[in-house]
């Protein structure tokens, strides 16, 4: 039997390297595992975010089911291969994550005990583990040391576990604009922007010290991601809102889908606001052929609240074939029409 792991999760659809660890003959090992979206709080829909059941010694796949062995692995494509590797990483990840069924304190010296690992896979659940965690405020010293870290999924997990503590990370400012500004792996720049406008919304009083990070990486970090993900968070903490809205509906118009969509969801959160962008986020809509992406755009088209958008998300509702997608397209249609019918009668 083969695990596989990879020093970095496949996130933005980059090619992933393998590396194969032999594991010795134990058998099967089941596990029914949650994994922390890497994306922030709030993509609910994210897969990642879904209880994954998975027996190791096997290859999950749409049309069949493969027992993995050396050659075989060899034989299946790029796709098959990176998600494979996916839900390895994943595997490995919640068989080394912090123990949720021991008391607060022992949870609390185990993560410290795992971010100190020399692997960085048990760091990596270590600070997976605090996302969303009862004990995160009480390692706020200790995610702030994994900024450091010498691997860069370590710093981007850490930039989205520290900013799901708002305000109480006032303190971790500094080192998250350094990152926005410095840190040579471009998620774990998007990370910190995400993190510092999550910070700002809580603290406004904090806002002018974040400000300037944010400001220079929304005009001049190398990857469109960040750059839109910088913009959404001085959105989110009511910088120059319109402007922010134009700026984003630039790249609502990008050549990468994932850029597009990024861009919608950033103006769906925030909200009516940005209404004047929803006829070019319908076309974003239309052009997406990724099922995950167009749950998103839907999802914006809702939440920016203009029921002339209603015509095209029931075309698109007509043609889904993902159930995820379309729950996102109903719960758009029913805003929209619960806005319509709250506008007063000429």
């Amino acid at each position: 039997m083969f695990l596989a792991k990879t020093r970095r999760q496949p996130t933005r659809n980059t090619k992933v390297p393998l590396v194969l660890r032999s594991a010795g003959a134990q058998g099967n090992l089941s596990l029914n595992f949650r994994q922390a979206c890497p994306h922030g709080k709030d993509h609910h829909n994210c897969k990642l975010t879904r209880p994954i059941p998975l027996t190791i010694r096997w290859l999950i796949h749409s049309r069949r089911i493969q027992k993995v062995s050396a050659m075989n692995l060899l034989r299946v494509t790029t796709t098959r291969l990176a998600f494979l590797t996916m839900l390895f990483n994943l595997s490995l990840a919640e068989l080394h994550a912090a123990d949720t069924k021991g008391t607060p304190e022992e949870r609390t010296a185990k993560v410290r005990a795992d971010l100190k690992n020399a692997d960085a896979a048990v760091r990596q659940a270590a600070i997976g583990s605090l996302v969303h965690s009862d004990i995160s405020p009480k390692l706020l010293d200790e995610m702030r040391g994994a900024l450091t870290d010498g691997d860069g999924t370590v710093r981007s997990t850490a930039a989205t576990a520290i900013g799901n503590l708002g305000a109480d990370a006032v303190t971790a400012i500094p080192q998250l604009a350094g990152q926005l500004k410095a840190d040579p792996v471009k998620e774990a720049r998007e990370t910190a922007a995400r993190a510092l406008g999550r910070i700002g919304k809580a603290a406004p009083k904090s806002r002018e010290q974040l400000l300037p990070a944010l400001q220079t990486a929304s005009r001049e970090d190398k990857d469109p991601v960040t750059r839109v993900v910088a913009l959404g968070a001085l959105a989110m903490i009511d910088q120059e809102l319109p402007e922010q809205v134009k700026n984003l509906r630039k790249y609502l118009h990008h050549e990468d889908a994932l850029v597009r969509m990024k861009s919608s969801h950033a103006l769906g959160m925030i909200g009516l606001p940005a209404k004047e962008a929803a006829p070019e986020i319908v076309e974003v809509l239309k052009r997406e052929t990724d099922h995950h992406r167009r749950g998103y755009v839907a999802r914006a088209l809702g939440n920016t609240g203009d029921p002339a958008s209603l015509p095209a998300l029931e075309e698109a509702l007509k043609a889904e074939t993902d159930a995820g997608a379309q729950g996102e397209m109903r719960g758009a249609i029913s805003r929209l029409k619960a806005i319509s019918a709250d506008k007063p009668k000429s």
